[in-house]
């Protein structure tokens, strides 16, 4: 369901144009972008060699900081959900030889009263999950389109084309007609900037080695820019605009994905087995969790592989960090429940709530003696 998602929203919401992240994702992406051309900018400061990289490690951190009250409070009540599993089994337990519908709709008001009483929800955690989605879909576009978002990558762009537009006309068309013709349904004039701007910015690796190669010494000015743009945009041969594919060394991008969202998953289950002793492999929800670990790492490794490499490494490092940061959080959940000082605000308020009603049940009760006494003032003891 999430490759779906994944795959077929972006384009769900585009407004206008393969480029264009659409209306919606638009906005979240030029604010985003502009907190990651900051961001460029400071490490580009000290370094030009691995800027790119080292602004999504950074972002990323800034990305896990800012949702941190959310994935808290995910974390929160996946842990109350665990305290308060044994005492859900002993209600399955009590329906258990009962396979009729009413037998089973009991039990599933049984259990939903109990969760709503003590502050529990099984979809506790869906709403960090629903806020991530649209960071994705916006980083999806500033990775795969960095010359839009950020400043000094534009420049490079910009400077690349107009080396381009300096070159002799006649070598310029003998040397970007073949390009141009393997791309279908492009027209470009190369006497017009934006026109080459444009293309420059689908070229591959293989493609400026052929135009240098092609151009000679013609073509030194442009192999400056082209080596400052490699500078920026590579990390260790991997070229991080450009899509993981199948080939090596881009698909050690979708495996680490695939393993470090395996890491996530499988250690949020240990821990609820470790709180929850009462959770059997024969029980539903262990058996969906067992093949949601197996499914979501798949999953992720192959839409890892048709997204920018970019956004394959902020997954990776947001994995990485979530494990980080659901071990800290049970480390604290943990030491507060052995201090006794976990108590939830839910169970405070419903506490109050049968507090308030206790008296108005009373007053009823003594409302129906008194009526029931009739005319004589007696009740029926009495009589």
């Amino acid at each position: 369901m999430l490759n779906a998602i994944f795959a077929g929203a972006p384009a769900l919401l585009r407004a206008g144009g393969a480029s264009s992240p659409g209306f919606i994702v638009g906005p979240i992406a030029k604010l985003m972008g502009i907190v990651y051309d900051w961001l460029f900018n400071f490490i580009y400061s000290f370094s030009e060699t691995g800027s790119l990289v080292m602004a999504i490690i950074l972002f990323t951190i800034l990305v896990k900081l800012v949702l941190f009250p959310l994935s808290y409070k995910q974390i929160k009540g996946t842990y109350r959900m665990q305290m308060l599993q044994p005492e859900l089994n002993k209600i399955k337990q009590k329906y258990a030889n009962k396979n009729d519908e009413e037998s089973q709709r009991r039990m599933a008001f049984e259990m939903q009263e109990f969760q709503r009483e003590n502050g529990a929800s099984m979809f506790a955690g869906c709403l960090p999950l629903l806020i991530q989605l649209p960071i994705l879909y916006a980083l999806y576009y500033i990775f795969n389109q960095p010359y839009d978002y950020v400043g000094v990558i534009n420049g490079v762009y910009t400077n690349i084309t107009q080396s381009i537009l300096n070159i002799d006309a006649a070598t310029r068309v003998d040397v970007l007609t073949p390009i141009v013709l393997a791309r279908e349904n492009m027209q470009v004039d190369v006497s017009v900037f934006d026109q080459v701007m444009a293309l420059v910015k689908t070229m591959s690796d293989t493609e400026w080695n052929s135009v240098l190669s092609a151009l000679g010494t013609a073509g030194n000015g442009l192999a400056e820019f082209v080596a400052q743009k490699n500078s920026i945009e590579y990390f260790f041969g991997l070229n991080l605009v450009s899509t993981a594919g199948l080939s090596f060394p881009g698909i050690i991008i979708p495996i680490v994905a695939g393993l470090t969202t395996y890491l996530s998953s499988w250690y949020m289950q240990k821990r609820q087995k470790a709180m929850n002793n009462g959770l059997t492999e024969d029980d539903p929800s262990a058996g969906m969790m067992k093949s949601m670990n197996i499914v979501m790492p798949i999953m992720m490794g192959v839409i890892t592989i048709n997204v920018p490499i970019a956004l394959g490494i902020y997954w990776t490092l947001s994995n990485l960090f979530s494990v980080l940061q659901t071990w800290g959080t049970y480390k604290v959940l943990d030491s507060k429940e052995k201090k006794g000082e976990l108590v939830f605000k839910d169970k405070k308020k419903h506490k109050k709530e049968e507090q308030q009603q206790k008296p108005t049940i009373v007053d009823r009760n003594k409302f129906t003696n008194q009526k029931g006494a009739g005319g004589n003032g007696r009740d029926s003891k009495n009589r």
